[in-house]
């Protein structure tokens, strides 16, 4: 049985540096809005989001339902079918998401400082500096 998962402890406070991680991770092309219904298999639990992915647009993947961000006080948390996470786009996919988002928020910070962005990896962490 298909059902949407929260990720409520991983939310993104920025929409701008959430649509730029999207566009890195590939989803180029979101709808946003206010309280959009996400479409999926299972009409039992609807959901809406105010970012969404729409799962005919995402090419290479045949994905069970739509993957949305809801704005929540704390920003912006994904609202993903847990089928298309254990199949279809990885159960680190909000992790990943939430390593571009990071990386998008220090390549602004650089372009706002004037500096060079580093990024090393140290075993399994990846360090992102600002060098200026």
């Amino acid at each position: 049985m298909s059902k949407y998962m929260t990720f409520e402890s991983q939310s993104f406070p920025n929409r701008e540096l959430l649509l730029e991680a999207l566009a890195e991770c590939g989803f180029a092309s979101p709808t946003v809005g206010t309280d959009i219904p996400l479409e999926g298999w299972d009409k039992r639990d609807p959901k809406t989001a105010d970012v969404v992915i729409r799962r005919r647009e995402v090419a290479g993947r045949s994905l069970l339902g739509d993957i949305g961000f809801q704005k929540t006080a704390n920003g912006y948390v994904a609202i993903i079918d847990d089928l298309d996470l254990a199949h279809r786009l990885g159960k680190d996919f909000v992790i990943r998401l939430q390593n571009s988002y990071h990386e998008a928020a220090a390549r602004k910070m650089a372009k706002k400082l004037g500096g060079t962005l580093i990024k090393e990896r140290v075993g399994k962490t990846i360090k992102i500096r600002v060098k200026f």
